[in-house]
């Protein structure tokens, strides 16, 4: 195994397939068996369908080399690197304040690369305090899905000191693409991006949906919209992949409403901050909301789409059976 260790928090969808990846590739991890009975017992993906398979990759990962902390302490004590794949910057505070947080445990030298979808806002604070502590703190935002955390190759756009990328280089080539390992910027700037990806693939996403249900009631067949909308000037993502391959077929995106909500209220929040016109910004987190207000905020956000057909009855989730190549 390589000889920097990371400790890695977070072993849920995304995180558990970036942390085995590493591990597959050789690192020498620091596992939270403080927490594994959580961690192994949701949160399934194709690489761990069950909580029996997961159980089975912890294992070998154990069994392997990996060491294990028996609390959060330890596992940041332990570790050259500190990888974190939270939900929102709230946990991501969590794990840095307090007796057993980064701040107070973390050796000097410690680099920490935060993978959450964050606040821009709170990882410049963060990032001064660690500095304080000799700790580099990067913003290391991932995208890709679970296919590209479990094939490792994720886009990461990074931001914090170039010198702190660099020695982490290694590292974000491993989960990601190499090519698609990008440095962004100073402190806060893969944060910023991240959010005005999310907000950008979701405007599409619903506008997609909409040019699809117009074109379902004209009489064509989405299948063949969306085929030739991704052919022409007003392709996407979402008529290429998102439609073709996840909303005909009925699949989910993985991500909840809320949770992709919460990144397009951090993108409006930045537009406001730097003011910046926010027309779609704005009109994305409406659709959003609608969702949520009526208590389906942690559906998988495949239900937003599904808005058209609730207002027009024009089916566009669910009509075509999957394939393998799907």
């Amino acid at each position: 195994m390589k000889k920097e260790k990371i400790g890695f928090i977070g072993l849920r969808t995304m995180g558990f397939a970036m942390c085995y990846g590493l591990y597959k590739s050789g690192y020498s991890m620091v596992l939270p068996t403080y927490r594994r009975e959580i961690d192994q017992s949701c949160s399934f993906i194709p690489l761990a369908p069950d909580e029996k398979a997961k159980t089975a990759l912890y294992d070998e990962m154990l069994g392997n080399g990996c060491e294990s902390a028996k609390d959060a302490a330890e596992l940041f004590a332990k570790s050259d690197f500190i990888m974190i794949s939270m939900p929102t910057s709230k946990q991501v505070e969590m794990n840095m304040y307090g007796e057993e947080g980064i701040l107070e445990n973390a050796r000097p030298g410690t680099i920490v690369i935060d993978l959450t979808s964050a606040d821009a806002t709170s990882t410049q604070k963060l990032a001064r305090e660690c500095e304080g502590k000799g700790i580099e703190l990067l913003d290391c935002p991932i995208s890709g899905g679970q296919e590209g955390a479990t094939n490792q190759t994720l886009t990461v756009m990074c931001g914090g000191k170039r010198e702190a990328f660099e020695k982490a280089l290694p590292i974000l080539n491993t989960i990601g693409n190499p090519e698609k390992v990008n440095y962004v910027g100073p402190s806060g700037a893969g944060d910023a991006l991240k959010c005005a990806n999310n907000f950008l693939s979701c405007a599409c996403m619903m506008a997609t949906a909409e040019a699809l249900t117009v074109a379902a009631k004209a009489g064509i067949d989405p299948r063949v919209a969306a085929k030739v909308i991704g052919a022409s000037g007003g392709s996407s993502n979402a008529s290429t992949y998102k439609f073709p391959h996840l909303i005909f077929p009925g699949r989910g995106m993985n991500m909840a409403v809320d949770l992709m909500k919460k990144d397009i209220g951090l993108f409006n929040a930045l537009a406001k901050e730097n003011k910046v016109p926010n027309f779609y910004g704005a009109l994305s987190y409406q659709l959003f909301d609608i969702r949520s207000a009526s208590g389906d905020g942690m559906t998988d956000f495949s239900s937003v789409p599904r808005l058209f057909e609730d207002w027009t009855g024009e089916k566009l989730y669910g009509i075509e059976e999957p394939s393998e190549e799907n």
